[in-house]
């Protein structure tokens, strides 16, 4: 028996729900999968799927061989690009995650150099903040905000993620410009909602944090909602400076210091992270454009900083 083969088909049985739809995918006999699975039970010896006349379903041991086989085949399926890629030209779908807003702001600026320089890459884009794993997601190249990530991935700072307090010019000069965080329960905030909360200011007094006190204006995860409510005077923003660095340049926004640090969570992040696996930097898609981005994203931030 074929394992990775029987392991090929197993899964997309289970993903089709039928042995016919499956047969018409991989574009062999309904005959041929059925031996495969059969076979592959009897080593087992364990059923992986429930059979009836119109539809298959996954047993409880199947699920949890299931997952184990999708992985495997995942790192068959990139071994096997990394030997057939080595040395081709850049090309290929080259699957990448990104928080929303770091894509709407910074990256896809970037992904058109990309694009302009390997017309041949096709990206994939994910927009999410939600954590992920790279076995069991598949993505080439992922944006993250927060710490130092794990060992297990190379990751490289592109950006700082230090929230700032900020507002347009003519808030400020009807609503006043606040001195200290108490002045700010006179003010109105546009807030982050980040995928399982929304994202209320806290501030430091005597290594505490505290929640402010302020109301608030519009709640969105949306970063052009959220730039243009604070450019059009909605209320004030505790952003990174990466997300608002055109307004700012613009005088759009101005920043607005005050006597306590503000942040979001009481473990600030300290910046954006790309990240990919160590052995898919040999692929050149995924090189190449790991080159590209650090050059271009690292750039613009150290023009901002300096």
């Amino acid at each position: 028996m074929d394992k990775l083969n029987a392991m090929r088909f197993f899964c997309q049985i289970a993903e089709s729900g039928s042995f016919s739809a499956a047969a018409r995918k991989l574009k062999v006999p309904v005959s041929s999968l059925s031996r495969s699975l059969q076979a592959l039970e009897s080593e087992l010896g364990a059923a992986l799927l429930k059979r009836s006349t119109r539809h298959v379903a996954v047993t409880e041991i199947g699920h949890i061989y299931l997952e184990q086989c999708q992985a495997i085949l995942q790192n068959v399926n990139r071994a096997e690009s990394l030997v057939s890629d080595y040395q081709s030209t850049p090309s290929g779908i080259l699957r990448i995650s990104a928080l929303p807003m770091y894509a709407d702001v910074r990256l896809l600026p970037a992904l058109e150099r990309l694009q302009e320089a390997y017309p041949e890459i096709i990206v994939d884009l994910d927009l999410s903040n939600q954590v992920m794993d790279f076995q069991r997601d598949g993505f080439d190249i992922v944006f993250r905000g927060g710490g130092i990530p794990e060992d297990r991935v190379i990751a490289h700072y592109v950006d700082n993620n230090t929230p700032m307090l900020c507002a347009a010019p003519a808030y400020l000069e009807q609503h006043g410009t606040p001195k200290t965080v108490s002045d700010l329960r006179h003010h109105k905030a546009v807030f982050y909602r980040a995928p399982h909360k929304v994202m209320r200011w806290l501030y430091e007094r005597d290594k505490e944090w505290s929640p402010v006190d302020i109301d608030t204006a519009i709640i969105s995860n949306g970063g052009h909602i959220i730039r243009q409510a604070l450019v059009s005077g909605k209320g004030m923003g505790l952003m990174p400076g990466w997300c608002m660095q055109k307004e700012l340049e613009r005088g759009e926004l101005v920043l607005v210091p005050l006597q306590e640090t503000l942040s979001t969570t009481v473990d600030p992040s300290i910046g954006i992270y790309l990240l990919y696996q160590h052995a898919q930097y040999a692929i050149p898609k995924i090189k190449v454009a790991v080159d590209l981005f650090r050059q271009q994203l690292q750039k613009v931030d150290a023009q901002f900083l300096g």
